[in-house]
């Protein structure tokens, strides 16, 4: 893999994000893990005592229960009507998805081994996998009704992202975690992160993918362009920043800059606008806010001000999201 620049575009300074925040839950127990598409907000919640999955309609302000089986749901991923999710309840993690247009709810994977963290764009799943006694990446086609390995390297694969015909994850074959790209038209996988340092937990939009790396020995945001075959360095700070999302030309991340050792673990939602080369700080509160997922002008977020885990919204107001 050649990496034609490394590019810094990120500031220790940032602004004060726009717009206005919701607050989304408000039940006493746990909502975490929230992603969003379009007006949808998805999460995990533990008011059931069990993990379920939740739903919010940002344009009609109903929340529904989307799963009610007793055993473990969890970390839900949303693309238009279709919720996927990882499921315990044959005793070990399976994939399960829910169709919102026909109410049905449906396996994808029921494999005897574990199937994790998935991830959905148009009629694509993936997630990662340990029927081969190591964590590979695969694939359902709910069109065709396929499934595919997509890899089948003998150390683990992780954290799969998917947009378009690109998939992304965290590969450990080097002996340190790199991010590597697979493109399902071509057959093709690319490593995309070449330096001794670790590389993890991608999200991809368009020819973009986003991750966290500490080559820097802090945790900072990159990106990579896998049509220019650019790197770019979003964020310089040298506190920790991680856990990426993008979409259109906005990419977002927790981050540890304004940490009060007194407050634990505390840490702040960031938005970096590649159109403007413009940093924002989204969330002030000075306790832990994690976990952000973008679409369009809303960010949404889990938050911990109130003593417990809720999934925060802020819409984006003054800032350019044309692509």
């Amino acid at each position: 893999m050649t990496i034609l620049s490394v590019t810094s575009m990120g500031s220790s300074l940032a602004q004060t994000a726009e717009g206005t925040e919701n607050q989304i839950t408000s039940n006493m127990s746990d909502q975490y893990f929230p992603d969003i598409h379009e007006d949808i907000i998805v999460w995990t919640d533990v008011r059931n005592q069990s993990s379920d999955i939740f739903l919010y309609n940002l344009t009609s302000g109903e929340e529904m229960q989307v799963t009610t089986n007793t055993s473990e749901e969890r970390v839900p991923h949303i693309y238009g009507d279709i919720i996927v999710w990882e499921d315990w309840r044959n005793g070990n993690w399976d994939i399960y998805m829910h169709n919102l247009s026909s109410g049905e709810e449906s396996a994808v994977i029921t494999n005897d081994s574990d199937q994790r963290v998935p991830d959905i764009y148009e009629d694509r799943i993936v997630w990662e996998d340990l029927r081969n006694d190591n964590w590979d990446i695969y694939m359902y086609n709910m069109t065709t009704g396929e499934e595919q390995q997509i890899t089948d390297n003998a150390s683990d694969q992780l954290y799969p992202a998917i947009y378009g015909d690109q998939i992304a994850w965290m590969d450990d074959r080097n002996g340190g975690w790199d991010i590597f790209i697979y493109n399902i038209s071509s057959g093709e996988e690319m490593q995309i992160t070449a330096s001794e340092s670790v590389s993890l937990y991608p999200d991809i939009y368009e020819d973009r993918v986003v991750y966290m790396d500490d080559r820097t020995f802090d945790q900072n945001i990159y990106m990579y362009n896998t049509t220019t075959h650019e790197e770019m360095q979003i964020t310089t700070n040298d506190s920790w920043q991680v856990v990426p999302r993008i979409h259109e030309n906005r990419i977002v991340w927790t981050d540890e800059r304004n940490a009060n050792w007194d407050i634990v673990g505390n840490s702040d939602i960031y938005m970096f606008d590649l159109t403007t080369g413009e940093e924002f700080q989204v969330s002030t509160n000075e306790e832990r806010q994690v976990y952000p997922a973008i679409y369009g002008d809303t960010v949404v977020w889990e938050d911990r001000r109130n003593l417990n885990a809720d999934v925060f919204a802020f819409d984006i107001t003054g800032q350019n999201s044309t692509e």
